[in-house]
């Protein structure tokens, strides 16, 4: 699914706004998700972020260009548009220019209480992307990630699917290859699910497709009482995603995609309709 088709005009694609946040921006429908708005942590940001100026600096291109990548890549991401900067996930001080004092109370993933270690990877999401978080704390794979018999951390969290920095939403043509890392025939566990899961958000698309149309060719005010209606059953079913339950991504699937064509054949017909009157009238 194309991270950034628009499913809904009105919400975020199952991804409520920061609580500080009062106004909605509108929804960008994916699977998995991936921006929430901050408000006036963007300005804040620009204003004074000693981790954006001193990792910005090109000379790491040569000194550390791992670490110069990773400001390349967020300078790219939906996080940096909403204001989110590295010590929103890593902590630190952006507010101070010594790099000593900058780097006071950020932890490596490898630190168990630090915002990036694998076990806390999804509570650190889910500040921001809550609904979703409550869709992943259902599944299998957040059963997994929080076991403390893990101990290899060996198990899918957020960035798994949607990597960590310029994230985006898996689509068809990775999704499959994405459940492969785990669900495959030389792990024999569940070898099926990448097939399914394609297949199921390619059923997605045709959800976009129909939604579209109605959108572009329906009546606006019409269509007011629809959209409310379809929208709300849309954002549930991108938590539903989240919980990785394919017997229930699949029956909301279907129940969209059946209100969704319908509605899309009235719409067709009242289009026609009126075409058709409208050649008929004399000039």
């Amino acid at each position: 699914m194309d991270s950034q088709w628009r499913i809904s005009r009105d919400s975020q694609r199952g991804v409520r706004p920061r609580k500080a946040v009062a106004s909605a921006l509108p929804t960008l429908f994916a699977v998995l998700l991936c921006a929430a708005p901050w408000g006036s942590a963007s300005a804040e940001a620009e204003e004074s972020d000693s981790c954006v100026e001193c990792h910005s600096d090109s000379d790491l291109m040569v000194t550390n260009k791992k670490l110069y990548d990773y400001f390349l890549r967020w300078g790219d991401s939906i996080h940096m548009q909403e204001g989110v900067s590295c010590h929103d996930c890593h902590g630190g001080n952006p507010g101070i220019s010594d790099k000593k004092g900058a780097h006071d109370g950020s932890l490596g993933g490898d630190e168990a209480t630090s915002a990036v270690n694998f076990r806390n990877i999804p509570d650190t999401c889910g500040e921001c992307h809550d609904d979703i978080f409550e869709g992943f704390r259902k599944s299998e794979h957040f059963e997994q990630v929080s076991s403390e018999e893990n101990e290899e951390q060996q198990a899918p969290t957020c960035v798994t699917c949607h990597g960590a920095i310029n994230v985006a939403a898996p689509d068809v043509t990775t999704v499959e290859e994405i459940c492969q890392q785990c669900h495959n025939e030389d792990s024999d566990n569940q070898p099926e699910n990448p097939r399914k899961a394609r297949a199921l958000l390619n059923r997605l698309l045709s959800i976009h497709r129909y939604y579209r149309y109605i959108t572009v060719r329906g009546d606006p005010v019409e269509m007011k009482p629809f959209f409310a209606r379809i929208d709300a059953q849309i954002s549930d079913l991108t938590v539903t995603w989240h919980s990785f339950d394919l017997e229930t991504i699949e029956e909301e699937t279907e129940t969209v995609l059946k209100e969704l064509k319908a509605k899309r054949g009235e719409v067709a017909t009242a289009y026609k309709k009126d075409r058709k009157q409208r050649s008929e009238r004399p000039d």
